[in-house]
């Protein structure tokens, strides 16, 4: 569904340009790579939806579905989590460092990159299509992958490393549980591998 979006709207640009080169009879190196470059920025978008689903909804999920003992050293969501920055957003991602150790500082800023990229992208595409820097954006892309692995085995440790029926499995095919991820980083490295491949003209 998103790519047949995205796919749309490269036909409204084409049209443009279209118009644009008629009295020239001629295409530019910009208009065939329409496309190309709006599924570039699809895939800037998709990563950064796949990091938000990894880091708020799980977190709150947690919260909402876990009744804490006296002595657990966790309190609320309210508490352990919204108390650390007016943005929930950047509450979790400090919660993941700070409380969880789940990540890094680095981490948080190429997180916090990837959004501002994803900002540009998803308000400002019309303007800034013709200039895509592919370059920057596998960048950023490369980059998030790591990060994103992280987070991603992170939850699969939280939600299934007490479950005894997951931990027998891992035992029988002999997986190491720091490489284990979830669907979340699957999708996202298969998108990934697409842009790898891909060379520009």
């Amino acid at each position: 569904m998103f790519l047949k979006k995205m796919n749309s709207l490269a036909k409204i640009f084409e049209s443009k340009y279209i118009r644009i080169n008629m009295e020239e009879d001629k295409y530019t190196n910009k208009y065939l790579n329409i496309e190309e470059k709006l599924k570039f920025a699809g895939l800037l978008l998709l990563s950064y939806e796949i990091l938000k689903n990894l880091i708020i909804k799980p977190i709150k999920s947690f919260y909402e579905n876990t009744k804490f003992s006296d002595n657990s050293p966790f309190v609320s969501y309210e508490v352990d989590v919204l108390s650390r920055h007016k943005s929930e957003f950047k509450a979790c991602l400090l919660y993941l460092k700070d409380f969880m150790e789940a990540i890094n500082s680095d981490d948080i800023n190429i997180i916090l990159e990837l959004r501002d990229k994803r900002n540009i992208v998803a308000h400002e595409l019309p303007k800034i299509i013709e200039n895509f820097d592919f370059t920057e954006f596998k960048t950023i892309a490369l980059k998030t992958k790591d990060v994103i692995f992280k987070i991603s085995n992170y939850r699969v440790k939280m939600e299934l490393g007490a479950d005894p029926n997951f931990q027998k499995f891992m035992n029988i095919h002999h997986l190491n549980w720091d490489e284990v991820v979830g669907e979340e980083y699957i999708l996202f490295e298969k998108a990934l591998e697409k842009i790898e491949k891909y060379k520009f003209k």
